[in-house]
């Protein structure tokens, strides 16, 4: 599996989990793949629905908090392997 690949199917994955709660401007945050576990780990950030800013809170330039995500996939299978908060996850594999 190529980054391409990987990046597609946590974003696909992150979109399907958290439909219910109507999550928008998910995007890319980082791509790392760890040849030891044979993984890759993809953070996305987004927005949910109630984190949006109100009329007041943008005219203030106030911007929504985001969410960030670390997707670990196995590399052989595609296999989503682990989904965390960023906040929590840390930085190391």
């Amino acid at each position: 599996m190529d980054v391409m690949e990987a990046k597609e199917r946590a974003r696909d994955y992150i979109i399907e989990l958290f439909a219910d709660e109507e999550v928008r401007y998910v995007g890319l945050e980082e791509a790392v793949y760890n040849p030891d576990a044979k993984q890759w780990r993809i953070c996305y950030g987004f927005v949910r629905a109630w984190d949006k800013q109100g009329e007041l809170g943008i005219k203030m330039g106030l911007k929504a908090p985001r969410s960030y995500k670390d997707v670990k996939i196995d590399d052989a299978t595609g296999r989503i392997v682990s989904l965390t908060d960023r906040a929590l996850s840390g930085y190391d594999d």
